[in-house]
């Protein structure tokens, strides 16, 4: 079983806690949750989620269309950079997909791997833990935000 920090690191190497779907629950964000519930077409009980390892994952993720979850369980590892063919071909194209806001979610996963892979899982965590929090207010914010939700600051 995952300890309670590498649950949110993604086998893919995302980091989970500032994910709209396993934060907006947390902060209490109602507006987050109906536009994630009417994206999805989910009611938003079904939408949260405690991160990539728990037993709690959001539907997209558990489903993976990636295939990182299939090909990790087939390699039998939990992360990626515990396989012999990291970086694949699989993770590099991952990592240039997903831009919101002009910010590319994942952007950093290979670099992160590879400090995973390096100094561990609780250090990773630790570094990622307040990387998108406001500056102003200190809320935490989403891996998308570029504006502070709380206070209107400039977060990127």
């Amino acid at each position: 079983m995952a300890k309670a920090h590498e649950k949110l690191v993604g086998i893919c190497g995302l980091y989970c806690g500032d994910c709209p779907y396993y934060l907006a629950g947390r902060l209490g964000d109602e507006e987050q949750l109906a536009a994630l519930s009417r994206k999805t077409g989910l009611p938003i009980e079904d939408i949260q989620c405690d991160g990539c390892l728990s037993e709690r994952v959001f539907r997209d993720c558990r489903e993976c269309k990636h295939g990182f979850r299939t090909c990790a369980a087939q390699r039998l590892v939990t992360w990626c950079f515990q396989c012999g063919e990291f970086p694949c071909n699989r993770l590099r194209e991952f990592s240039k997909e997903h831009v919101v806001n002009g910010i590319c979610h994942h952007q950093q996963v290979i670099e992160d791997l590879e400090y995973l892979r390096g100094k561990g899982t609780k250090d990773w965590v630790a570094a990622q833990e307040h990387r998108s929090d406001c500056p102003a207010c200190g809320r935490p914010g989403y891996w998308f935000s570029t504006e502070c939700t709380a206070c209107g600051a400039k977060i990127r």
